[in-house]
């Protein structure tokens, strides 16, 4: 990695804070918002896996927050969203659990540090490491697109996964071309991205049908 994993400056761990935990509360609030407001092809977004990860995967890059610290921000990210969609949930009066009580709470907390990680990695990685960054998000829009084609596309509009599925493709292509990597090292970036993919898939189809 060009950048130290860790290194920060006070003023830059201050900005990356605010920056991530301040939009994760807005942007949460929001969603709440678009699951009445945004039309039927576009209203899964709200309650959408890939969505929310796009969205703490993109605080966290823009935070410009260094690896180490970008791990903790994006628990963070994924815990302000949540906490954000509940809170204005709630003034909406619409149920939701208590502050800190939901399982997406619990799953932010897990898949957080490395959703931040490979924020900050995409930033400041060698072209090999940004381009392996960005699997994890696009397995996510790609694994969550395809499992909900398959189980999910009579309950809600199948635009909005197909639109997953083409961000994924269209993430990981741009990514490639961009990084100019050797063969080798493009097969690997796609099967990195490809076993994540059906991991995923593999995993939520486990959580739903529990």
């Amino acid at each position: 990695m060009r950048a130290s994993w860790y290194r920060e400056t006070w003023r830059s761990a201050l900005v990356g804070i605010v920056v991530v935990l301040a939009g994760s509360l807005l942007l949460g609030g929001l969603t709440s918002f678009g699951q009445t407001y945004l039309p039927a092809w576009a209203s899964s977004f709200s309650n959408s896996a890939g969505g929310w990860t796009l969205l703490a995967f993109l605080l966290v890059w823009a935070s410009r927050v260094h690896p180490l610290l970008g791990a903790v921000l994006g628990a963070v990210a994924f815990v302000g969203l949540n906490e954000g969609y509940g809170v204005v949930s709630a003034w909406r009066g619409h149920f939701y659990a208590e502050p800190f009580a939901s399982v997406w709470t619990r799953i932010g907390l897990v898949v957080g540090p490395l959703v931040g990680a490979s924020a900050s990695v995409a930033r400041y990685g060698t072209p090999l490491w940004r381009a392996l960054a960005v699997t994890p998000l696009c397995a996510v829009l790609l694994g969550e697109g395809v499992w909900a084609l398959n189980a999910i596309a009579d309950t809600t509009s199948p635009v909005y996964w197909i639109i997953e599925i083409v961000l994924s493709v269209l993430f990981m292509a741009l990514v490639l071309w961009r990084r100019r990597l050797r063969m080798p090292q493009i097969v690997l970036v796609l099967a990195v991205w490809l076993v994540g993919t059906l991991v995923y898939a593999v995993g939520w189809s486990v959580f739903a049908a529990g």
